[in-house]
Parts: structure tokens; C-alpha cells; sequence
């Protein structure tokens, strides 16, 4: 992890150092993705100390602050409020990933699959298949899914593979 800790207005002892690369480095469990960079400012003013920080992941950026009367104090509250949007954001990640959030499953049941059709999406092409065809294609590939149009009724259809290692298929309902 590139880590970068400044102290402004005072000097930060080894000892304390250590302790605040030490609460640092309990956030290494939390981060979903590799750091860029990470960067703390801790500073002292009229007795109290701030801490500050910018934690970047590819794509996104945390930051974080803590006061205390002490640095290491300053620092512990930090980590907890990055702990927190970490926590936060791994869990969206991990439920994005596991399609709880909706995602093309979603708009197949709410029939919702946007402003155009998919006729009208330029170089999409999907292909006329029944289930057991396609089924027969998805399991021949390596695509997490296949989305084919159902040649016995003319509905999208999507094939993919479900936690229990089965296939499962998905089309929208008629109501």
C-alpha cells in the first residue's frame, strides 16, 4: 500500500508512527480493491489534534477524518469513519455482483429494458433460439449469461448460471 502520513506543527515520534501505520493497516481487510494511494495529514492546533485522509481505489475515492487529543487518537477515529465507507461500499460491490440490486433480472420481471427497443440498439444482435438451444450454446461458452430472443414466442430470454451449479432461465411474465 503506498501510504504517505504527514504531521504538521508537530513532530510525530517512531513509536506513535508505528501505532498509526498499525491502525492503518487493519483497513487492509475492508479494501475491496487494490490502493492507489492512500494520504494522511495529521495536524495540531490549540491542543487537539486532526487527522485527515484520502484513500484512492481505481475509480473511487474515500476520505475520512478524526479529531483526539492525541495523534493516535485522531488516527483510530479516522480509520473507524473509513472502516464504515469501506464496509458500505464493499457490501455494494458484493451485492451487485450477486445481482440483488436488480440488474437485467430485474428488468426482465419489471418489463422495464429502457427508452429503446432492442431491435434499435446499434450492433446487437440476438440470437433466434429455443431454451434447450440455448442452453446447449451457454454451456458450450464461457459467458456468465446469454441473452437470445425465444424463437417459440418471440420474448427475451436469458440463460445463466444459478449458485447451485444448474442452469436457469429467465422471461419476462405476461400479466
Amino acid at each position: 500500500m503506498l501510504m504517505e502520513i504527514k504531521a504538521r506543527h508537530f513532530t510525530l515520534k517512531d513509536d506513535q508512527r508505528e501505532t498509526v501505520e498499525a491502525a492503518i493497516g487493519k483497513l487492509e481487510k475492508f479494501i475491496p480493491r487494490p490502493v492507489q494511494s492512500f494520504k494522511i495529514n495529521i495536524d495540531h492546533d490549540a491542543g487537539q489534534f486532526v487527522a485527515d485522509s484520502v484513500l484512492h481505489l481505481k475509480n473511487h475515492e474515500f476520505r475520512a477524518t478524526g479529531e483526539g487529543q492525541e495523534p493516535e487518537y485522531a488516527v483510530d477515529e479516522m480509520v473507524e469513519s473509513l472502516k464504515k465507507q469501506l464496509t458500505k461500499f464493499k457490501d455494494r460491490m458484493t451485492d451487485r455482483h450477486k445481482g440483488e440490486d436488480g440488474g437485467l433480472g430485474r428488468a426482465l420481471l419489471d418489463g422495464d429494458l429502457g427508452a429503446i427497443s432492442i431491435d434499435e440498439a446499434e450492433g446487437l444482435v440476438l440470437p433466434d433460439l429455443d431454451i434447450d438451444e440455448a442452453k446447449a450454446r451457454f454451456a458450450g461458452g464461457s459467458v456468465p449469461f446469454l441473452v437470445f430472443r425465444n424463437s417459440a414466442n418471440s420474448r427475451l430470454g436469458v440463460i445463466y448460471r444459478r449458485a447451485d451449479g444448474a442452469l436457469g432461465h429467465m422471461e419476462p411474465t405476461q400479466d
